[in-house]
C-alpha cells in the first residue's frame, strides 16, 4: 500500500508540474513547443514537452556579453520554465556553448550532456582555452556523454493519454547509429567530401518524435556524416520539421540527406552574413515536400534571391531585435504551427 501511495504521489506531482507550466505558457497540455533562438548565426534551441520538461540544445556565444544568455532566459520565461532539465552541448564551437556559464547563473540546470572531449585542433585554440574553464565552472565537471543510439530520457504521460515522446541520438563523435564503417571512405556512385576532422563532424545529432511528428536537429554535422545517416539506409525516416544543419552552410545539408528526410518545414539558425548558402537554399526549395522555409535573419550576402519571403524571417528589419521562431506541435490533432515571436501570426501545417 505504501508503495502504491508513493507512486500515486509521483504521478500527481508530474501532472501538477505540467499543469503549472501550461498555465504559464497559455497552451494546451498536449502541445510540444520548440523555440529557435536568435544567436546571430550561433545555435540555441529550446524544447518544452507537454509534461513541462525542458531540453536546451546549445547556448550560443559568450560575446557580446549577456546577449545570448538574455535571449535564452527570455524564451525560458515565455515558456514558464523555472529550470532546464537537460542542456545538450552538441559540440565545442564557440557559437554553440559560449553562453553556458552566464545562463547557469540565471536558471538551474539539472543535467549537462555533451559529445565528450573536443578534438586536439579545438583544444589548442585560444577561444577554447578561454571558454573551457567557463564550461567546467558551469558544469562542475559533471557531464554525461551522449552516444549514437542512446536516448535522453524524457518523461511520458503516466496516464497514457498523450502520444509517446522520444529524444534520440542518431550521431555523436562522428559515429552513426547502425553504421560501423569509415565515415569518410569512398562510396561508389557518390562524390564524398574531404574528411572533416573538425569538431563539427562530431556534433550530436538528435531526432525528437512526438506521436507521428518528427523533428531533426543535427548540430553542425557535415556532409559525409549526413550521407551515412541517409544512404544506403534512411536511418531517420521522413520528418516534419528540419533545423537546417550548420546554420545553412553548404559544407553540410547534403542533398542525399535532405531528400531522405523530406521535411515539411525548415528553420535556419542563420545570421545577417552567415547561411543559408546558395546550394543549400536551392536544394531545400527543390524538395517537393517543403511547404515553408523560415530564417532567423535576412542574409545580406545573397539578397532576396537567397532568402525566404519576408514574413518568414524573424529579424529582417532589425537584426538586433533578437526575436525567436516558435513551433507548437499537437500530435493528437495531427498539426503543428510556426510563428515569429510570442504574438506573431501562426501558420499551420499537417504532420506527415
Amino acid at each position: 500500500m505504501k508503495r502504491i501511495l508513493v507512486l500515486l504521489a509521483i504521478v500527481l506531482m508530474v501532472m501538477a508540474a505540467a499543469c503549472a507550466v501550461q498555465a504559464k505558457r497559455g497552451g494546451a497540455a498536449e502541445t510540444l513547443e520548440i523555440y529557435f533562438l536568435d544567436m546571430v548565426g550561433g545555435g540555441s534551441t529550446l524544447i518544452v514537452t507537454p509534461l513541462g520538461e525542458s531540453v536546451l540544445i546549445d547556448t550560443g556565444s559568450l560575446e557580446p556579453e549577456r546577449r545570448d544568455a538574455d535571449r535564452i532566459e527570455r524564451a525560458c520565461r515565455h515558456a514558464g520554465l523555472t529550470q532546464i532539465d537537460y542542456l545538450v552541448t552538441t559540440h565545442f564551437d564557440t557559437d554553440h556553448y559560449g553562453g553556458i556559464l552566464d545562463l547557469s547563473k540565471r536558471i538551474p540546470i539539472k543535467t549537462f550532456i555533451d559529445n565528450d572531449t573536443p578534438p586536439k585542433d579545438i583544444a589548442k585554440r585560444q577561444a577554447f582555452q578561454k571558454l573551457n574553464p567557463l564550461y567546467e565552472q558551469a558544469t562542475k565537471g559533471k557531464t554525461k556523454l551522449l552516444r549514437a543510439g542512446e536516448d535522453i530520457p524524457l518523461k511520458n504521460d503516466p496516464a497514457g493519454k498523450l502520444p509517446a515522446i522520444r529524444l534520440h541520438c542518431v550521431a555523436s563523435q562522428k559515429q552513426i547509429e547502425g553504421f560501423a564503417g569509415d565515415i569518410d571512405a569512398p562510396v561508389e556512385g557518390f562524390e564524398m567530401a574531404k574528411p572533416d576532422t573538425s569538431n563539427n563532424a562530431a556534433s550530436i545529432a538528435l531526432v525528437l518524435s512526438y506521436g507521428d511528428f518528427a523533428f531533426f536537429a543535427g548540430g553542425d554535422i557535415t556532409s559525409n556524416v549526413e550521407h551515412h545517416l541517409s544512404h544506403p539506409v534512411n536511418r531517420i525516416g521522413k520528418i516534419d520539421l528540419y533545423q537546417v544543419t550548420h546554420h545553412g552552410l553548404d559544407q553540410s545539408n547534403n542533398p542525399v540527406l535532405l531528400t531522405a528526410l523530406s521535411p515539411t518545414v525548415c528553420v535556419a539558425m542563420n545570421g545577417p552574413r552567415k547561411g543559408i548558402q546558395p546550394r543549400t537554399f536551392k536544394a531545400l526549395n527543390a524538395l517537393p515536400s517543403v511547404k515553408a522555409i523560415y530564417a532567423i535573419h535576412y542574409n545580406t550576402q545573397y539578397g532576396d534571391a537567397g532568402n525566404p519571403p519576408p514574413e518568414f524571417i524573424a529579424n529582417k528589419d532589425n537584426p538586433n531585435q533578437g526575436e525567436y521562431i516558435k513551433a507548437s506541435i499537437n500530435a493528437k490533432k495531427g498539426t503543428f504551427t510556426l510563428q515569429i515571436g510570442p504574438d506573431g501570426k501562426k501558420w499551420s501545417y499537417a504532420i506527415q
